[in-house]
């Protein structure tokens, strides 16, 4: 006879269960406390803040930075790659796997929301059930500022979100994608990287 399952495995299996159940509001309010210290260490705290991040998140990578404030549901199910950047109010709803590539970058108040709610009134209100979906985001996207991610989305690898987009179906590698709902503009070319070098130029110029 197989045993019922617990409130974290229905949820991280991406099954219906209640937030409400005590295992996951415990575990809420554990990564809670850790955040609260995250996000008011005096700002040349470093070393700590990264230590608290290695010890609440399920993975992190090297020559990375994320600025507080950080707010996350749980961290264990969030992995970070290499040298990425997260500026102010990065937001991720971690009910399911959040996996985060190399050399990513995110903009200001950036969310990251795997979980969702039934369609049906009296499931969501009455019973309170909950589903989420995995988020990726692929080595070297770039998420502009105010950038909202839903469940199941796939970013690809060197993408580009404009600022304000509503990201809500997969977007595909090297592209420029915006808008609510976020669609893709164009492809991303060598013409990008001569218009920035004609309009900018590099610091040896």
């Amino acid at each position: 006879m197989t045993s019922e399952a617990s409130a974290w495995e229905r949820m991280t299996t991406g099954r219906t269960y209640q937030s409400t159940d005590p295992e996951l509001a415990a575990a809420r309010a554990a990564t809670k406390r850790v955040l609260h210290e995250y996000n008011t260490l005096p700002p040349d705290a470093e070393e700590r803040r990264l230590e608290l991040l290695r010890g609440l998140l399920g993975s992190v990578g090297e020559h990375l930075w994320v600025e507080p404030p950080f707010r996350c549901d749980y961290g264990q199910q969030i992995s970070l790659g290499n040298g990425v950047f997260a500026n102010y109010d990065l937001s991720i709803l971690d009910v399911a796997p959040v996996t985060i590539g190399n050399m990513v970058l995110f903009g200001p108040r950036v969310t990251l929301s795997t979980a969702s709610h039934p369609i049906d009134f009296q499931q969501r209100t009455g019973d309170v059930y909950e589903y989420a979906e995995p988020i990726t985001i692929e080595d070297g996207a770039w998420l502009g500022a105010h950038v909202v991610v839903g469940p199941g989305v796939t970013i690809g690898a060197r993408s580009v979100i404009g600022a304000g987009s509503v990201v809500t179906s997969d977007i595909p590698p090297d592209v420029v994608a915006a808008g609510v709902p976020c669609r893709v503009l164009r492809p991303i070319t060598d013409a990008d990287r001569q218009a920035y070098l004609d309009a900018h130029g590099t610091l040896d110029d």
